[in-house]
């Protein structure tokens, strides 16, 4: 029977917990402040009493140890949707098992785990005890934070990458396949704004001529004489220009225009954002056509969030 320190297991599973918490946070890009991940880890810290339970109370155990999750991502993160719940958990239980691999993986190279044992869910440590496996969780959950949220974005994801987007410009809704692009960080600098690259031609309909005459044209565009032109018009509260790196220049510049509303279409709902800029681009995104705008990640992420 092993010697059982229990402010020892307190503090432990307090530091593991708060690391928990708060690289759920992180890849969920979710607001937490210090002391309500601590207030989460407390309430986790707290289940390493579990270890008082009789070791047939599997079920039990099992029973206690879910509640506990949900009790933690609640104290940190609430107020939370069903669907971000969800979310969240999913990200919480990942971290978990990332970390709990990390540490056993430093028991296994250190071989200091005569010392370090798991009783109905909890860490009990023992006295001599090195703490190598703590700093490999520790990396491990700094790995996640560090790389995470990008593989995440990139592979999870990828099942949702393609969503129909509805525009509209004075009433005037028109739908285009967009792609969500992981690597459109643009916004606008003034508002901070997200920006949607949608092709030209997909909107042209529906654009005043001013802008379907400098877009057809030959040549450069110049952007600045276009605003200009439209400066009497009820197009000049929408106007922006968008500075950029990409789309096959080092720096340019993209006309950001201010719609009604984007309408993102999911597989279960339909999510209206009004605070977004739309960023003509004249030539086109896919040369199969298969899209024909570019979504920024953040768009997806507060869909998700509804």
């Amino acid at each position: 029977m092993p010697v059982v320190y229990i402010d020892v297991v307190l503090v432990v599973n307090l530091v593991m917990d708060f690391l928990i918490l708060w690289a759920t946070a992180r890849l969920g890009q979710l607001p937490a402040s210090p002391w309500r991940l601590l207030a989460g880890a407390g309430i986790g810290a707290l289940y390493s009493l579990a270890l008082l339970f009789p070791a047939g109370a599997s079920l039990l155990l099992l029973g206690i140890k879910v509640l506990f999750s949900l009790l933690m991502v609640l104290a940190t993160f609430y107020p939370l949707t069903w669907r971000r719940l969800i979310q969240v958990l999913v990200y919480f239980y990942l971290v978990a098992f990332a970390m709990g691999g990390a540490m056993l993986g430093g028991i296994y190279l250190t071989g200091s785990g005569g010392s370090l044992q798991v009783m109905g869910g909890a860490l009990v440590v023992g006295p001599g005890l090195h703490y190598t496996w703590l700093l490999a969780a520790m990396a491990a959950a700094g790995v996640l934070v560090r790389w995470g949220t990008g593989w995440l974005k990139k592979n999870i994801w990828q099942q949702m990458l393609h969503l129909p987007v509805v525009i509209s410009f004075g009433g005037r809704p028109l739908a285009v396949k967009a792609l969500v692009d992981t690597g459109n960080s643009l916004r606008d600098p003034l508002s901070q704004r997200p920006v949607i690259i949608v092709e030209y031609s997909a909107l042209q309909g529906i654009l005043p001529p001013e802008i379907v005459k400098a877009y057809n044209g030959q040549g450069e565009l110049d952007l600045e004489n276009l605003a200009a032109s439209l400066a009497a018009s009820p197009w000049a509260a929408r106007l922006r220009l968008i500075p950029f790196h990409s789309l096959g220049q080092d720096r340019g510049m993209l006309l950001g225009l201010r719609p009604d509303e984007v309408v993102v279409v999911t597989s279960e709902r339909m999510i209206k954002i009004k605070e977004v800029l739309i960023g003509l681009y004249r030539e086109r995104l896919s040369p199969e056509g298969s899209y024909r705008a570019l979504l920024h990640p953040d768009l997806l992420e507060w869909s998700m969030s509804y």
